[in-house]
């Protein structure tokens, strides 16, 4: 059973929307991690699939779960990405990532 992440981006970030230089190891590798599911969600090579090409990062029984990330553009709220693993189920709704360095969407 995954864990369910509710996760808003700006709260990693400095007031310049920048990662912090003293932000924790664990909690930079975290907010990359996010980042870089924005981006696929984002990024100009995406297809509609939801298949992100993106590895999941937990690690039941301190295994890497060989699962890839599913992710989209919620339908009902379009400032939330949902995100999950099908093989472990880890799973969460991002917010907060329109307008940082991760989000991708073309500039009018």
């Amino acid at each position: 059973m995954g864990d369910t992440w509710i996760t808003d981006l700006r709260h990693f970030l400095d007031q310049d929307g920048a990662l912090p230089v003293d932000l924790p190891g664990p909690a930079a590798r975290l907010a990359r991690y996010f980042g870089s599911i924005v981006e696929a969600v984002t990024g100009p090579a995406r297809t509609g699939a939801p298949l992100t090409g993106i590895r999941c990062r937990r690690r039941p029984r301190h295994k890497p779960c060989p699962g890839q990330i599913i992710a989209f553009i919620d339908a009902e709220n379009d400032s939330a990405i949902d995100w999950h693993c099908p093989v472990c189920g880890d799973n969460g709704l991002l917010s907060g990532w329109q307008n940082t360095t991760w989000d991708l969407t073309p500039r009018a």
